[in-house]
């Protein structure tokens, strides 16, 4: 019957070699062993050199140096052995530190790609979670859909453009404002469309917002602000729009329709701007606009006041066929770029007092149908005015004149146009 009352001993540690084979560690008394029989070894060795060569006779003496020479060689290629060992186990040791170098590097690299991958993982569900919202049939789901894709882009540069563009082409989803509200007396399917009609006026609504407030350099002292941001809302219908100060690369609004007031004062539009065939129902502002790249303003209706005075164009600026029926301001506009406004049709008052002109103005087939004022206007090229209508009120008083100027068959009144009546600061030629 085994004794319990003494623990079992414990187990030496052994360790596995590359064979298979198990190595054990060696013990206290195998060392002890070892350095016992070393010093005996020793000791006999000097017992019998002193025994064979301890006489002190000259022979004696010379073998004693000779067998101190030996050992001293012996010593000495000891030591160079043990210094090419210690040598070798250094430059192991520094390969074995460069390869766990290189393995943490790995690893690391490993955890970065993990971590990078989770990162995208994360950022992809939260993005189709937010379509699917912003793709709901309630009304408030979808603005909670709009929400999500803000705090996303805010929180991920990367992403931002792309936020950007999903907004864009929701704002350019077929959708027309309610006229009015029902009559009370009208089908229950008539007022559940036109209350879903309200509730989509305001997602909307809530879209254009989130567009201004990030491409805004000033919105929260730009802690916000998204730079260098493209925006495509061609054919869409917007609302109020109040893009104030904003700044933007490339800007597409073409066969857009501006419903009610339309701001967008002090813009910045740093790359190519389209407004060809788009629509303002209600006052526009553009003044001090800025226009560094080339814009479009062909066949655009302006049904209400148009103001770009002291706006910029840098570019070639296009009105062809514009349509301006209520006043059309330019007071202080800057063309840097050649314009064009041929066959625009002023159905107002046009005003580009205080206008320059630093290239070619081309306006010919232009129809000014009520007063048109160029007081002090500034032309460094050609300015054609050819087949120009003038009705009512024109003056160019103050105006000058630098380059080749055209009045070819233009009228003021229905009668032929006589550029000598305008008083300009040069003389015009009537060609």
């Amino acid at each position: 019957m085994a004794d319990d009352s003494h623990p079992p001993e414990k187990s030496r540690t052994r360790l596995p070699s590359p064979s298979g084979r198990e190595h054990r560690t060696l013990s206290n008394r195998t060392i002890t062993l070892c350095a016992g029989l070393l010093l005996a070894f020793a000791i006999a060795a000097c017992w019998l050199l002193f025994f064979l060569y301890g006489r002190g006779t000259d022979a004696d003496k010379a073998r004693l140096e000779g067998v101190r020479t030996v050992g001293t060689i012996v010593l000495g290629a000891g030591g160079a052995i043990a210094l090419l060992l210690a040598a070798r186990r250094q430059q192991t040791a520094e390969e074995d530190l460069v390869t766990k170098r290189h393995d943490l590097l790995l690893r690391e690299q490993a955890n970065d790609d993990a971590r990078h991958d989770a990162a995208e993982r994360r950022i992809s569900d939260l993005y189709l979670k937010a379509v699917e919202q912003l793709g709901a049939d309630k009304a408030p789901v979808r603005l909670a859909g709009l929400y999500a894709l803000d705090r996303l882009a805010q929180d991920n540069p990367a992403q931002r453009q792309t936020i950007v563009n999903v907004i864009s082409a929701y704002l350019r989803m077929p959708y027309e404002l309610p006229e009015k509200p029902p009559d009370p007396s009208a089908e229950k399917e008539s007022h559940d469309e036109y209350r879903s009609a309200i509730q989509e006026r305001e997602v909307r609504t809530t879209a254009q917002r989130i567009l201004a407030d990030h491409l805004d350099p000033n919105y929260r002292d730009g802690k916000r602000f998204w730079p260098d941001i493209d925006l495509d809302l061609s054919g869409a219908l917007l609302i109020d729009v109040m893009f104030r100060d904003c700044r933007l690369d490339n800007a597409r609004f073409s066969n857009a329709r501006f419903r009610g007031d339309t701001l967008l004062m002090g813009v910045h539009f740093d790359g190519e701007t389209r407004f060809d065939g788009a629509t303002f129902t209600g006052d526009t502002w553009f003044s001090e606009a800025q226009f560094t790249g080339d814009v479009r303003f062909d066949h655009v209706t302006f049904e209400a006041d148009a103001r770009f005075d002291e706006a910029s164009f840098k570019g070639t600026a296009t009105f062809r066929s514009a349509m301006f029926l209520r006043e059309a301001r330019f007071e202080s506009t800057t063309f840097t770029g050649s314009v064009v406004f041929s066959k625009a049709t002023f159905t107002s008052s046009a005003k580009f007092d205080g206008a320059t002109f630093y290239e070619e103005a081309y306006l010919p087939d232009v129809t000014f149908a009520h007063r048109s004022y160029f007081t002090e206007a500034s032309f460094g090229g050609d300015a054609w005015f050819n087949q120009v209508i003038f009705s009512s009120y024109t003056t160019f008083d103050g105006a000058t004149f630098s380059g080749d100027i055209r009045f070819t068959d233009s009228t003021l009144d229905g009668v032929p146009f006589v550029p000598s009546q305008l008083r300009p600061h040069k003389p015009f030629e009537d060609e």
